[in-house]
């Protein structure tokens, strides 16, 4: 749940359940307490988690502070390891948020001119 990258010295992506462990369970410390606080702050009562990952982990950093009337939700991941993604992820996702009932809160209020 947090808006870091980390890139090996060649430049790959390291995802997080490649981080060694301590360092992976001290940045979801921080980071959880950051996501719960902004949901707080922002009084969110929907997160959209992008992938399986990060919505398992915004339910476990949203249980672990406290906040129990989020409601969390989850959308396929645009990853180049998931054929499905690679095929037609916009579609697929558009298609998701309208199954969730989410289109309405993307769509603009007013036509744009």
């Amino acid at each position: 749940m947090c808006p870091l990258m980390f890139l090996s010295e060649a430049g790959k992506n390291i995802t997080p359940d490649k981080l060694h462990v301590a360092e992976r369970s001290a940045l979801n410390r921080i980071c959880d307490a950051s996501f719960c606080e902004i949901v707080k702050l922002l009084g969110s009562s929907v997160i959209v988690g992008v992938g399986k990952y990060a919505c398992g982990r915004a339910r476990s950093a949203l249980q672990e502070h406290g906040v129990g009337y989020v409601h969390v939700m989850d959308i396929m991941h645009p990853s180049p390891a998931n054929p499905q993604a690679n095929k037609a992820w916009r579609e697929i996702v558009l298609k998701q948020l309208g199954d969730l009932g989410l289109m309405m809160y993307l769509q603009p209020s007013h036509p744009v001119a």
